[in-house]
Order: C-alpha cells, then sequence, then structure tokens
C-alpha cells in the first residue's frame, strides 16, 4: 500500500482554503491510499490533492470516520464526485447519513454506502472492516475506526478515538488480527490533564497501547508505526517537543505531503 497524508491535523487545524496554507500550517485529516481510495475529506483535501499532481478523477472510493468538520466537508466530497470518471462510493456508518446534509442532488451524484459495526465488505481491491471508535460526532453518530486489508497488507486507520471500545479491542484480539501498519492519532500529545481525554490519545496512552498490542499478538515489532490528527495550538506537539517521545515510541510522525509505503 501507498499512503499519502493530505492533512493530519487534529480538530482546530486550519480551515480556511489551500491556497491560504502557509508553511509549517496543518490541513484537516484526509488520506490517499493507491492513489484511488481517499480517507476523510476535510475542507483542503480536494484541492491540495490536485496540488501535489494526483489523478483526483482515478478516486473511486471514500471512507468517512465520522462527520466532524475537520474530517469531513460536503464540498469537498462534491469536488471529488465531480472528477470522477465513475459514480464514486462513498462510505459511512448508517448513523452518519443524516449530518451529511446532503441534497436529493448531491446524493445523486454518489453511491452512498452505509456500514455497521463490526462489518467487513469488498470494494477497490481491498477488504474493509468498520470497528467503533469511541468518540463523539452527531447526537446519534457513531464514529468509526477502518481496517483495509490488501495484497497480505493490514492497515489500521484510527484518527479520533482515544482507547479502543472494548468491543473493539475483543474484536482485533479474538480475531487476531495481526497489522502490517497502524494509524493512531496523538491529538493531545504530552498533555495528560487535558479534557478531552476520554475521546483522544495522549503520549502515555499510547504508550500503554501499543504495548499492550504487542504483548498481545496484534502489532508485530516491525509494524509501520503513524502518529496522525497531531493536535495544533494550543495543543501543538511541535512547541513542546513530542515529536520526541512519538518517535521514541517508534512511530513515523505524519506530516502533509509524507508518503509511507510498507
Amino acid at each position: 500500500m501507498k499512503l499519502l497524508f493530505l492533512g493530519t491535523g487534529a480538530a482546530g487545524a486550519i480551515k480556511t482554503p489551500n491556497a491560504e496554507i502557509k508553511p509549517g500550517q496543518r490541513r484537516c485529516s484526509s488520506m490517499m491510499i493507491d492513489g484511488s481510495v481517499v480517507v476523510d475529506i476535510a475542507l483542503q483535501s480536494f484541492d491540495y490533492a490536485t496540488e501535489l499532481g494526483k489523478d483526483t478523477s482515478a478516486v473511486t472510493d471514500i471512507f468517512l470516520s465520522h462527520t466532524h468538520g475537520d474530517h469531513y466537508c460536503k464540498a469537498t466530497l462534491m469536488q471529488y464526485a465531480e472528477a470522477a470518471t465513475q459514480k464514486i462510493n462513498f462510505w459511512c456508518h448508517e448513523t452518519a447519513v443524516p449530518y451529511l446534509h446532503l441534497t436529493e442532488e448531491e446524493a445523486a451524484k454518489i453511491n452512498l454506502c452505509t456500514v455497521k459495526n463490526m462489518q467487513k465488505f469488498e470494494t477497490a481491491g481491498m477488504t474493509v472492516t468498520a470497528l467503533p471508535a469511541n468518540h463523539v460526532a452527531g447526537p446519534d453518530e457513531q464514529p468509526v475506526h477502518y481496517i483495509f486489508e490488501k495484497d497480505e497488507q493490514v492497515l489500521f486507520y484510527g484518527c479520533d478515538g482515544g482507547w479502543f471500545r472494548c468491543d473493539t479491542w475483543q474484536y482485533l484480539y479474538r480475531k487476531r488480527i495481526v497489522f502490517t501498519a497502524m494509524i493512531l492519532e496523538a491529538t493531545v500529545g504530552e498533555l495528560p490533564g487535558n479534557f478531552r481525554i476520554g475521546e483522544h490519545n495522549t503520549i502515555p496512552m499510547l504508550r500503554l497501547l501499543l504495548t499492550a498490542m504487542r504483548e498481545n499478538g496484534v502489532l508485530p515489532r516491525d509494524a509501520t508505526l503513524i502518529a496522525d490528527h497531531i493536535g495544533v495550538p494550543p495543543y501543538d506537539a511541535l512547541k513542546k517537543g513530542d515529536y520526541g517521545l512519538l518517535t521514541e515510541l517508534g512511530m513515523i510522525v505524519a506530516k502533509d505531503g509524507l508518503t509511507v509505503e510498507f
């Protein structure tokens, strides 16, 4: 798999058009897989992909973790839909649909595909599993993590969620899922007293989580680990030196435009 990070900031990241992004600023969450799949579609996702020379007409599937504004922008969804050479499959949890705020005309431009907790399905040459995340979005919405499996590579995408929900962890453990790569959010950095600790990771939480996964056979020692959804002011990890702490955990610190292949 080849990953391209189109945005790596947490809530509070820059929510202005891509042209206004300054060096060092983080765009909102978005990632491309193998040039044809996009995960989360925040404001600058399409324009940045275009700026980087990616063929957005080749995108066949978009996956949404939840409808918070740093992960979902309806205008961006329509940009991808209008550029595609075929109708895009847009995947989201069934409870997210009311929060998409799509008109009938907009909904007609995509294939709206809903998923349920623990559901496994095939698309874009991959096997995908949706797992419930420990995060709050719309009042009745269930945010999700995704597992992407392709060519014997197994990728976990978990931006927003803090600790795993018990049922998600039991699924990983009992199914003996073994990851090739994991993307885990590091929103709060080294701020264990922050009010968002219930639904976002701190670095001490990541340290415990990675240890538990390794000890229980979910995470091999040679797996690729990526810290994403990095906090921005006043939680900016860069200003507190947390990037070094993440590196000590064996994690690559994602940045906008980063490419990782495994």
